[in-house]
């Protein structure tokens, strides 16, 4: 067997697993995004205050989006 050619395989395996991973974390980051910033109007506030629960849903998003971006890029470039 070629290393070389192990090597890709291997580099290439990686890279993969990688934008999966990215694209998966990205959805639940952005999912638990909008389930904090909606969870005042639901009614599962978990005793948190909503300026707390709204902020934490923000960063959630836009942590989701970026690896969502991140994600799609990765694939893009693949």
């Amino acid at each position: 067997m070629d290393t070389n050619s192990f090597r890709d395989r291997e580099e290439n395996r990686q890279s993969r697993y990688k934008v999966f991973y990215d694209l998966t974390m990205g959805l639940i980051w952005f999912a638990a995004g909008i389930f904090f910033i909606t969870a005042k109007y639901i009614g599962n506030g978990w005793g948190l205050d909503s300026l707390t629960t709204s902020l934490f849903g923000i960063a959630a998003l836009c942590y989701g989006l970026f690896r969502l971006y991140r994600g799609f890029s990765a694939k893009k470039r693949r």
